[in-house]
């Protein structure tokens, strides 16, 4: 797919899980630093009715600008007779096209003025994005009349057609907040909503779509607190930075306490872009009347998507086979890594290590005295008396593990087979085979969010390969990996990919292969672009990320040295030491 990049990234990158090569003591020293990568958006224009006696390409033209305001489709429909205008449903999907030199509005052979271009996702009528396959195209002929001496469309188009350069000033991303099955963590589901509306109006949108329910894109993966029904009455209004939201009376079925926190949690974690400050009422009495009036947040803190935990930005490695926690990166002088000798998984050798969000519990693929491939999970600091590691055999090649927030480790092996084996080894040692079907593609990197509800994974199919994501449901009391999502990105060369926050990063090429770098990509695959700051003095072959905020950015480079990016966006690279590489890893 010829498919431009999407202008705009959602905020700094934070990386973390991949491998790279450190020193274990030494100086460290700065490498060079490109700016970010320019933004491809266009300005928004405001949409002007037809221009009088206009002629068919121009009115054509005008159009398909007019449409892409959403706030002036009542002006996009002068364009069009009044029974197409009548018959034309804008809200019901936006068709996001490559606004590149090659697309445009030309006349074609059957006499109609056509819009032909590479389509890049189909946005729903609740704003969720999804990638079009590859080498898909819009091909749209207007069939225009005249109405009375004026030209006008009398085909309706199917919903709205955007252009790529018009994504970033038209809308913008958000999410609304559900919980994972066990309903420990929330987890996002995002959305776009035109861009500048008034702040009630989002909140009224945001809100009315969060009592619908999840999108397809998680479906029955994720449950919501708010009883079927629920409706929030007329509007959200935000006055004086408050938003006030007031649910119909079938919230009120919820009579456990613990059940309408949850609820007020979605709501105020969905509603955090526009203000820190919200009311919830049941037919005008406080959802959480024990509370304070105005929650924000911050009040739930403890259903946090990204798990906030400072030992998620503590780094370990492998050297020589043989776990170690390194030490220093963020002291801007030297880096130490020490073996991690009191651990019960020291004696293994290690081919991969997992570390959970806590930072006490780790898991390492090795080898067993017979030669057959196993993975230990066992404590990283163990007393003398702790009880053994646990060890859960494997067959062929086994990816490195991950784990959840919740201390399930998800392992992946006979990944060079044609049926790979997903199993998740839960918090009390039970190992459970998780049902899915990777086709004809063949797992390369498995990375799990800690909701543990969402999979991150690159696939290999005949050498090519690309990003997905899918999540877990549970079906007749088996556990289900599907819902598999191609993000179609305009990458080439795809080596890696990690969780971060606030999305995705792949460790890719440009199509023009311009070197391999890392890229900030939204968690549907929209917007993807290089991380600001990112170097061309190396080249990106694996990235470490996970989803803490103040986790360090690291990447390997085809060399297999390791840089870090610090908060000034300058890197800093470890030259390897006299002891040998180490492959750095993050907790997840």
């Amino acid at each position: 797919m010829k498919a431009r990049l999407l202008a705009g990234a959602l905020a700094t990158a934070l990386l973390v899980a991949g491998c790279a090569t450190v020193p274990t003591k030494g100086p460290i020293r700065n490498s060079s630093q490109d700016a970010p990568a320019p933004g491809l958006g266009g300005i928004g224009v405001e949409a002007r009715p037809p221009r009088p006696n206009a002629a068919p390409q121009q009115l054509v033209n005008g159009f398909v600008e007019a449409m892409s305001d959403s706030n002036a489709f009542d002006v996009a429909r002068e364009y069009m007779t009044p029974e197409a205008g009548d018959a034309w449903k804008p809200e019901s999907k936006i068709l996001v096209y490559d606004q590149s030199s090659s697309s445009g509005i030309a006349k074609e052979a059957d006499g109609k003025f056509h819009l032909a271009a590479p389509l890049i996702a189909t946005i729903d009528g609740r704003g969720s994005w999804t990638p079009a396959p590859p080498d898909s195209s819009l091909d749209f002929g207007f069939d225009l009349i005249k109405v009375g001496d004026q030209w006008r469309v009398a085909n309706p188009p199917p919903g709205v057609f955007l252009g790529s350069n018009q994504l970033v000033p038209r809308l913008t991303p958000y999410a609304l907040y559900f919980f994972n099955p066990t309903k420990h963590l929330m987890v996002p589901d995002p959305v776009y909503l035109p861009r500048n509306l008034p702040s009630g109006q989002a909140a009224t949108q945001l809100i009315q779509e969060l009592l619908k329910g999840p999108t397809t894109r998680l479906g029955n993966s994720v449950v919501s607190n708010a009883p079927p029904g629920t409706t929030v009455d007329v509007s959200v209004p935000v006055e004086s930075g408050v938003a006030t939201v007031a649910l119909s009376g079938t919230a009120s079925s919820l009579t456990d306490a613990t059940d309408r926190e949850q609820l007020a949690a979605q709501i105020t974690w969905t509603l955090q872009p526009i203000t820190t400050r919200v009311r919830i009422t049941v037919e005008g009495a406080p959802l959480l009347p024990d509370r304070p009036e105005e929650l924000s947040y911050t009040n739930f803190t403890q259903y946090d998507p990204a798990v906030p935990t400072g030992r998620l930005k503590d780094l370990y490695g492998v050297r020589g086979g043989r776990i170690q926690r390194i030490q220093g990166q963020d002291d801007g002088q030297t880096i130490e890594a020490k073996a991690i000798v009191d651990s019960q998984l020291y004696p293994f050798r290690a081919q991969s290590f997992a570390v959970n969000l806590r930072g006490d519990t780790g898991a390492v693929v090795s080898t067993s005295k017979a030669g057959r491939p196993i993975v230990v999970v066992g404590r990283l600091d163990a007393p003398k008396n702790e009880a053994p590691p646990s060890v859960i055999e494997a067959d062929g090649k086994v990816l490195r593990p991950s784990f959840d927030g919740e201390d399930n480790l998800w392992i992946l092996d006979r990944a060079d087979s044609a049926k790979p084996r997903l199993r998740v080894r839960t918090a009390d040692g039970k190992v459970s085979n998780v049902l899915t079907n990777f086709g004809a593609n063949r797992p390369v990197v498995l990375r799990m969010a800690p909701d543990g509800v969402r999979a991150l994974l690159v696939m290999e199919r005949k050498g090519v390969n690309s990003v997905m994501t899918a999540s877990v449901a549970t079906s007749d009391s088996k556990l289900t990996l599907s819902r598999f999502m191609p993000l179609q990105l305009p990458l080439v060369d795809i080596t890696d990919a990690s969780w971060n926050n606030p999305g995705i990063l792949v460790a890719g090429n440009s199509p023009k292969r311009d070197g391999a770098r890392p890229w900030q990509v939204n968690v549907d695959g929209s917007q993807p672009q290089v991380i600001p700051g990112a170097s061309s003095s190396f080249e990106t072959i694996h990235v470490a990320s996970n989803p803490n905020r103040d986790t360090l950015p690291a990447v390997q480079d085809a060399g297999k040295q390791l840089h870090w990016q610090g908060k000034d966006l300058n890197w800093v690279d470890m030259a390897e030491g006299p002891e040998g590489q180490i492959t750095p890893v993050y907790p997840g």
